[in-house]
């Protein structure tokens, strides 16, 4: 029974549908442990998606695409951190105004610039060829798992692993840490507070325009409205599901993965109501955080009694 549910073709699955929230994650993650909530992550996510298109569609090249969809998600990346940082505008509305920016925009981008609604695919719009792993790809089972993914799949990987080592093994990433912990108190020691808050919000946005650019040239070789559709949230339930750190990050990211793979094998189930297999992506995290706020409480509330111990035998 359960062979019908974990095989090669959902595990790839999993591990596809996960890149873009692993990316959206690791931009949550770096703006979070800087002490700043970037949930404009999904906007950023929207535009990358449709810039990478464009990108594509008018120069003919994935990798410019890709740089065309990074351009994008650094100029929203620099607008959301000086009207935040500078202006000292409120850092949830200035969020909401992008992500509902991003989907007002595109859908009047599709209309004007391609006169399309909806979706656009093209033959001009070039997307990503996967990659074959040499030696790895001749292994059986492994070689199915690792290798024949697109580019960006295998670079969300390389990105975790070097943030993992930036956070714990580099001055800039003790610096990081440390702002996000006491800003005040890390100015004192001569740390640039400003300057690193300006580096984890543009990280972010390049983090999450890159996960755009997966959906439209990697998954897909087109854009339709909405294509985020709720990623960048996922990528901040993500971070917060993996402690703000890379690895949990990663690993809470290919659980979401999982429920949208598994969702998609469900479909064709027809015993299971397609109301309940359209609600496992949303539900799953929803569940995962609800056990996670409950695991904190009662991780606080031990750590409180253990306190009120030491306090009344006088240690």
């Amino acid at each position: 029974m359960l062979s019908k549910f974990i095989d090669i073709a959902i595990i790839q699955g999993t591990i596809r549908m996960a890149t873009p929230i692993m990316l959206a994650a690791m931009g949550a993650m770096v703006t979070g442990l800087s002490g700043i909530i970037n949930i404009g992550l999904e906007g950023m996510m929207l535009l990358g998606a449709f810039f990478a298109v464009v990108g594509s569609y008018y120069f003919g090249s994935v990798w410019l695409g890709v740089a065309v969809a990074l351009l994008s998600g650094l100029i929203m990346a620099l607008l959301f951190a000086i009207f935040t940082m500078k202006f000292r505008a409120h850092i949830i509305l200035i969020g909401i105004t992008i992500n509902a920016f991003a989907l007002a925009i595109t859908v009047y981008f599709l209309r004007d610039w391609f006169n399309v609604a909806g979706a656009f695919s093209d033959n001009a719009i070039v997307g990503f060829n996967t990659v074959k792993i040499p030696i790895i790809k001749s292994i059986p089972i492994l070689g199915d798992i690792l290798s024949g993914y697109t580019p960006i799949v295998y670079l969300s990987w390389l990105i975790i692993i070097s943030m993992h080592i930036i956070l714990y093994k580099t001055p800039l990433g003790r610096h990081l840490r440390a702002v996000g912990e006491n800003a005040e108190a890390s100015e004192t020691l001569g740390i640039k507070v400003k300057g690193i808050k300006y580096l984890a919000v543009i990280l972010s946005g390049i983090f999450s325009s890159l996960a755009g650019a997966y959906l439209s040239l990697g998954q897909l070789t087109m854009f339709t409205e909405n294509m985020s559709a709720n990623r960048g949230f996922l990528g901040l339930a993500a971070n917060i599901f993996g402690m703000g750190t890379p690895i949990g990050g990663a690993l809470a990211s290919l659980i979401f993965g999982f429920a949208d793979s598994l969702a998609m094998r469900l479909q064709g189930w027809e015993t299971i109501p397609s109301q309940i297999v359209l609600m496992i992506p949303s539900a799953l995290p929803i569940l995962i955080l609800l056990i996670f706020s409950v695991r904190k409480k009662k991780e606080l509330k031990n750590f409180k009694e253990e306190n009120i111990s030491k306090l009344l035998s006088g240690k």
